[in-house]
């Protein structure tokens, strides 16, 4: 399917034409209605269930509970994802902490945050082979949830 563009009438001879590439179209008071879908590049399709878009979203607010988002931490787990389930109000954390095998990690925190560093985790495993590291003037805390 070709590109199409919408017809104008050009007042300087009072005929129609496509509206030149380019060009701007003022729907300022106006609407479209009866559209199956929408692209904005291939980034951003809008159609009747919402819009999907690829990459980043900026904005000044988003309005929700947001429990429907994916890959997003958390101090602890829902035990439903059903908004209208009382258990989506009832939660559930890991009670230990895997430091995998031959790993060295150095917990060291900042003045910016008080100097502390914390983990929801009461139980903290270090692996064979590995080392954990809490740095001189970091304050670290564990079971900060106080549920273990």
């Amino acid at each position: 399917m070709s590109n199409r563009y919408p017809l104008i009438l050009d007042s300087s001879n009072n005929k129609i034409k496509e509206l030149p590439s380019g060009d701007n179209l003022d729907l300022t008071g106006a609407g479209i209605s009866s559209v199956g879908s929408i692209s904005v590049g291939a980034a951003v399709t809008i159609n009747g269930t919402g819009a999907d878009i690829t990459g980043v979203v900026t904005a000044t607010q988003f309005v929700g509970d947001g429990s429907q988002l994916i890959g997003v931490s958390g101090f602890a787990t829902a035990l439903s994802s059903d908004s209208t389930s009382t258990l989506n109000k009832i939660f559930k954390t890991p009670k230990t902490l895997a430091v995998g095998t031959g790993v060295s990690l150095t917990i060291e925190s900042d003045e910016s945050s008080g100097n502390v560093a914390f983990s929801r985790e009461g139980v903290i495993h270090v692996g064979s082979g590995s080392t954990l590291h809490i740095a001189d003037g970091t304050a670290f805390y564990t079971n900060v949830l106080s549920v273990f």
